[in-house]
């Protein structure tokens, strides 16, 4: 039987909402340039990569333990409510070949000067015996805060 859940974290950034949303929506060429360490390249192999249906091939530099390259494809998007939600899938590597659904939701909201990123990873699990993806939540949040730092410095 497959486990179904959803893990939810955020923070409040520093950045206002327009401009880390503006990031989030370059981000096939910001994250390379931001994160080097992490990204060595970003990819859009369908689509404009600003609409729905776009479909991104992400290249994991280094030895990351969750996976070498990584397919994203762009399921909802609202420039206005500023809430993105992508279709995540493993294509190199192994942790996300376990999971029959990995769905990352990520919005953005005002707050002052700075603004209130809330993210979503939605999964499901082939089987019970399969783990929950909690570290997957934390490295998500890491990723906007670090994305957040980078954009206090430019």
């Amino acid at each position: 039987m497959p486990i179904r859940g959803k893990l939810e974290g955020g923070f409040e950034a520093k950045s206002s909402a327009d401009k880390l949303w503006g990031a989030l929506r370059d981000w096939d060429t910001i994250f390379p340039k931001a994160f080097p360490d992490a990204y060595k390249a970003v990819d859009i192999v369908e689509g404009d990569g600003k609409a729905v249906g776009s479909v991104f091939r992400v290249s994991i530099t280094g030895d990351s333990p969750f996976a070498k390259s990584i397919r994203e494809k762009i399921e909802a998007v609202d420039d206005v409510k500023r809430t993105l939600i992508l279709d995540v899938a493993g294509i190199d590597g192994n942790v996300f070949h376990i999971y029959k659904k990995y769905v990352l939701h990520v919005s953005v909201t005002p707050k002052g000067d700075g603004s209130v990123v809330k993210v979503a990873v939605e999964y499901e699990n082939p089987t019970v015996k399969d783990p929950e993806p909690t570290e997957f939540i934390d490295v998500e949040v890491q990723g906007f805060q670090d994305l957040d730092a980078y954009l206090q410095n430019k």
